[in-house]
């Protein structure tokens, strides 16, 4: 067939899969819409709910003064539309999952509430509306992510049927298109249709219409104008890398580039700015920014100084065990390998006798060097708990890739790929690898290394929460636990 029956192939099968394209813009207006209308209800129901619960009616206190109310109201909705748009959550998120987009709407409530409970605190109204302000965060931020939930939900739905599709045209080859276009296949939820493939040649191998070689772009955007090109860039295409982008700017084709590299990666690619000139970074570490810190920092103080006091009787009680049933040191403690490779000091009750401390091999599953009570401690991991210690003094998180000693670090940097990623965070009490059971000596190393790495770049609030809920199920019903 010739490229000319290809092109004619194309306009009579795609034009009726094409017809509902995608349109950001529109979606954005119905988003800060129904935005406003949730923060109008939010601001009510926290009210109501305010008046239900403490029988105290806060617009009796401002006399019903309507005008103020409705400026309160309007300037609440106002700020919160302003602070949605701060934390991109009008922009697309078809290609991610919903955890991110949420992720971004709790920081755009907290924010939301910080800025309230400052503005209340200036107009000494803090005692009276602080907690009708939560109220307020609570629910708009379940109002709009149950909203933007099935609002998801309607989409991807519809784009299984065939509708709100958004065509993509691939220019070139490289080691990425096969997983590429196998995961185009696999998603149709997506909501992506691969119009076919420009190329030096036609490759028998791929599912796709061979489209023609590069000189054909110009005519085939004029005929069909697709949403968005794909360029697949290699070695051979480099060349002309400089005209393919002239075209695609020419006839307004938006265009992003997938370099051949990437295949060795597992991870997402994504674009910084360093004093304006782009840069691309191989990772997204969400506990780069400096917000997310702050957040997981808290919650590590607040949670573990819970944590101390609630477990305290059991500490206590474990330390005069240990000293009673076995000489030596009740607190075990050796040197880790923490975030960017610094050593530190790490606390564990001891566990095994004292005999075998310079032992560096990799604990096990009952392991012979364990005494009797140290056996029952690590069980339920009761040994870890002083670890806290560690991560009120900030040299460990809760959650995060577990430490090695410098021994191992040595080793596994040589032998395991991408071993030393885990390094970019800090290393955690307990881990998403920990919780999928991938812990102890006996379990493959590079499968922890892709745990691990999957929650670097997958960090969120929700995500650590779901992690130390699934400790804990594991440390008191699993019977594998170690």
């Amino acid at each position: 067939m010739s490229n000319n029956d290809n092109l004619l192939l194309l306009s009579l099968t795609e034009s009726g899969d094409i017809l509902i394209k995608q349109n950001q813009g529109k979606l954005n207006v119905l988003h800060i819409i129904i935005d406003i209308s949730l923060s109008v209800i939010s601001c009510a129901a926290s009210y109501f709910l305010y008046k239900a619960i403490f029988y105290i009616d806060l617009l009796y206190e401002w006399h019903y003064n309507y005008p103020v109310i409705i400026a309160i109201v309007v300037i609440t909705a106002a700020l919160q539309i302003i602070f949605n748009r701060i934390f991109d959550l009008y922009r697309s998120y078809r290609s991610t999952r919903f955890i991110f987009e949420f992720t971004n709407l709790v920081k755009s409530g907290i924010t939301m509430f910080a800025v309230l409970a400052g503005v209340a605190l200036a107009t000494s109204q803090l005692a009276t509306c602080q907690l009708s302000i939560f109220f307020y965060f609570l629910c708009y931020t379940f109002l709009s992510g149950s909203y933007r939930f099935f609002l998801r939900k309607l989409l991807r739905y519809m784009r299984k049927k065939g509708y709100n599709k958004k065509t993509i045209v691939m220019i070139g080859l490289n080691n990425c298109t096969n997983n590429f276009i196998n995961k185009i296949h696999s998603s149709p939820d997506l909501g992506y249709n691969i119009l076919g493939y420009f190329g030096f040649e036609p490759d028998r191998k791929l599912p796709q219409i061979y489209l023609g070689n590069f000189d054909r772009l110009s005519e085939y955007f004029q005929l069909f104008h697709p949403d968005e090109a794909l360029i697949m860039l290699s070695d051979k295409l480099e060349p002309q890398l400089g005209n393919i982008v002239d075209i695609c700017e020419s006839w307004g084709v938006k265009f992003s580039i997938i370099p051949n590299m990437f295949s060795n990666f597992s991870s997402r690619m994504y674009i910084s700015s360093f004093d304006g000139i782009p840069v691309m970074s191989m990772r997204k570490v969400p506990l780069e920014n400096s917000f997310n810190k702050f957040i997981k920092r808290s919650l590590d103080i607040i949670i573990s100084v819970l944590m101390l006091i609630i477990l305290s009787p059991l500490m206590l009680m474990t330390a005069v065990i240990i000293k009673l049933t076995s000489p030596g040191k009740v607190i075990f403690k050796q040197e880790r390998v923490g975030v960017g490779t610094k050593p530190f000091v790490m606390y564990k009750f001891r566990s095994m006798r004292t005999d075998t401390e310079q032992d560096l091999s990799m604990t096990e599953k009952n392991d012979n060097r364990c005494t009797p009570f140290g056996r029952f401690i690590r069980r339920f991991s009761i040994d870890e708990l002083p670890q806290l210690f560690n991560v009120l003094k900030g040299n460990m998180s809760l959650v995060g890739p577990r430490p090695e000693i410098p021994f191992y670090v040595d080793k596994f940097r040589k032998s395991v790929p991408l071993y030393m990623v885990k390094h970019y965070v800090k290393p955690g009490i307990t881990g998403w690898a920990q919780v999928n059971d991938l812990r102890g000596g006996d379990t493959s190393i590079s499968e922890r290394i892709k745990y691990d790495i999957y929650y670097i770049e997958n960090w969120s609030v929700i995500f650590d929460f779901k992690i130390l809920l699934k400790t804990l199920i594991k440390a008191v019903f699993s019977k594998n636990a170690r």
